[in-house]
């Protein structure tokens, strides 16, 4: 135990000096002002036309979160900041962590705000003998189980309640009818349940599907807290009820295996597995919390969600301690659709294996995956790892280790528009939306992904579409705290996107390496996007493309900003260090295309001409003597 406490006290103090009141986190957004100087322009000019942007339209279900940054690209540093510190500092409370998501989402609830939510369910008056499902069952004989008894009628007491409100936000929503049509829409593409989705957006009642949660969430982290004191039997019971199965472990080694998942999992240690896939067949819920052991959790199932997945329901995976392996096909690992999933292992080095929709997914809802601390190494094909998809968050916080997350790009699965060598990953901090302009017009904004890895030397590595890239009124993020990081993609990546999106990629501290492989990386942005790439200390390497470190191509802004450390720039040539390529079709010529590169420190190579230590330029333009006040270019190295 007191190992543990000094890791996460050593990771914790990590994370605050990465943070807004060290000087590694200093904005120096007044060197972005001097080099913008050179065209007298200033940060307010940078920035889109909204009235203009709102004319090619599509952007049903819009978030206001993607707005914010939309509006004003330089807001993204300080929100990084307050992200980071707030998904690592809440890496082990489920409450809070769906509290924050839901506020992305344009649900600003927060339960715990004033008293308790569960009281009702907690304090009772002495004259009221409160329901108790294990003493009903004459379960757990003893009072050593007493305080297991509790937890276990805690959650089924919040289950039983007819007034619950994660139960009425689902009452008008017939699940045996939504839930496989759903996956296979979101899954499979199958077009035929495309109106489905409407229909369920008005069914659905998101505020207190969100608020139902959090009080979920918070049963789970009275369990989290109080874990070490349970006592367990020495042999697994198991008993109906009106919710669904509920399984009561042991300290040794179990088997779960199931046709569907149980209502509640609870056991107490040794090395289990865990076996089942597709829906809990009487309430739309299913928990499982294991105190310890090397445990392997196992979905086969292609046709339905995995453990730690969800549809029109809510899953919680609590895993405390041991080196645990997680495979799955698809939905798993925190990731849900029309509900929320929020899945948590506290230590351990552990093992993620999931093909798409998985680690951290979610499209109109929650997908959670937090895992505190440990060697981890989490594979995936595509849409996972920090993906949200139309009205969904996908979160993936880490908290410490040294962490590889690969989307897979070796073998091609599903070969991307732009290239045929690359897979379109969708993954490592992903907002991706609906671009239906071209097809019958019921085109749908983009969600929210995010990938923050608070400390440790990481390993991030994928195809198309990743790490902190947002496509369609979309936002993408990847935070990466501390360590020696290596990120390596080939497309759309390290702060970058296209078409009305964010994408922000932004690494706190370390000697860190880029590679981007073909095209728009390491802050790029194309066609009303921001590309944003914010790296706030140490001697990093970049090796990179067309269409970089800070370039702007055909009305996008591609931000770039390496506050301080002696940093090698392998470009290879084209519009990167602060350029941009402009657009002259229609209106488009008349609005803004923005590149700009800021090094705010060190002693850095380059490989082009005009860049060099302590010097300043501006894109090369048509007429150098009458700037152009909409294609933009600018770059600034201070020593």
């Amino acid at each position: 135990m007191f190992k543990k406490f000094v890791i996460y006290f050593i990771s914790l103090i990590s994370l605050v000096l990465v943070l807004p009141n060290g000087s590694v986190a200093q904005d120096q957004l007044e060197l972005v002002d001097s080099a913008l100087a050179s065209l007298n322009l200033t940060r307010s000019d940078i920035k889109f036309d909204q009235d203009e942007v709102a004319t090619w339209g599509g952007d049903r279900f819009r978030l206001k979160y993607f707005t914010l940054f939309h509006n004003d690209p330089f807001k993204l540093p300080r929100h990084g900041e307050l992200t980071l510190e707030s998904l690592g500092s809440n890496v082990m409370n489920p409450p809070a962590l769906i509290s924050k998501a839901s506020r992305f989402l344009d649900h600003a609830i927060f339960r715990s705000l004033i008293g308790n939510p569960l009281a009702p369910f907690i304090d009772f008056a002495d004259s009221v003998v409160p329901h108790s499902i294990t003493r009903s069952k004459n379960i757990l004989v003893g009072a050593e189980f007493n305080s297991l008894k509790d937890r276990i009628d805690l959650f089924y007491r919040i289950a039983d309640d007819k007034k619950f409100m994660f139960k009425k936000s689902l009452d008008d929503a017939n699940k045996n009818k939504y839930r496989q049509r759903l996956y296979e829409y979101f899954l499979n593409n199958n077009e035929d349940y495309h109106d489905l989705v409407y229909e369920l957006t008005e069914k659905v009642d998101f505020d207190r599907l969100y608020a139902g949660a959090q009080d979920f969430a918070l049963a789970a982290k009275i369990f989290i807290d109080s874990a070490s004191i349970l006592k367990f039997p020495d042999h697994i019971l198991e008993f109906k009820t009106r919710k669904g199965l509920i399984v009561i472990g042991t300290p040794g080694d179990d088997k779960f295996i199931y046709l569907e998942p149980p209502f509640l999992i609870i056991d107490g240690g040794g090395d289990d597995l865990y076996e089942f896939s597709g829906y809990p067949d009487e309430y739309p819920f299913t928990m499982i919390f294991d105190l310890a052991g090397n445990d392997k959790y196992r979905s086969t199932d292609t046709a339905s969600p995995g453990i730690g997945g969800s549809i029109l329901g809510m899953c919680i995976l609590v895993d405390l301690d041991g080196d645990d392996i997680y495979e799955a096909k698809n939905i798993a690992q925190g990731a849900s659709i029309f509900g929320v999933s929020i899945h948590i292992d506290r230590n351990g080095n552990d093992t993620y294996i999931a093909e798409h929709f998985s680690q951290g997914a979610a499209t109109f809802g929650i997908g959670i995956l937090a895992d505190s601390s440990g060697h981890d190494s989490l594979y995936c094909l595509s849409t996972s790892q920090g993906y949200g998809y139309t009205q969904g968050i996908g979160i993936l916080v880490n908290h410490s280790g040294n962490d590889r997350y690969v989307a897979e790009d070796q073998t091609i699965f599903d070969p991307s528009p732009q290239t045929k060598e690359h897979n379109s990953s969708l993954a490592q901090g992903v907002g991706f939306g609906k671009r239906a302009d071209y097809i019958d017009g019921h085109s749908w904004a983009g969600g929210i992904g995010i990938l923050c890895d608070v400390s440790g030397d990481d390993i991030y590595s994928a195809g198309l579409f990743t790490q902190g890239c947002g496509y369609w009124y979309a936002v993408g993020m990847l935070l990466d705290g501390s360590g020696v990081d290596s990120y390596n993609a080939a497309w759309y990546a390290q702060g970058a996107g296209a078409h009305f999106a964010v994408g922000y990629l932004d690494d706190f501290r370390g000697d860190d390496s880029y590679t981007t492989q073909l095209n728009m990386g390491v802050g790029a942005g194309h066609d009303f996007t921001i590309g944003y790439f914010n790296e706030r200390s140490g001697n990093d390497r970049y090796k990179v493309p067309n269409l970089s470190l800070g370039g702007g191509n055909v009305n996008g802004f591609g931000i770039f900003h390496d506050h301080a450390g002696d940093d090698f720039y392998d470009t290879d040539h084209g519009f990167t260090l602060g350029r941009a390529n402009g657009s002259q079709k229609g209106p488009r010529k008349y609005l803004k295309t923005v590149g700009i590169f800021v090094d705010g420190g060190g002693i850095d190579s380059y490989g082009e001409h005009y860049a060099g230590n302590n010097k300043r330029w501006v894109s090369p333009l048509a007429k150098e003597t009458e700037p152009n006040k909409v294609t933009i270019g600018v770059g600034i190295d201070r020593d």
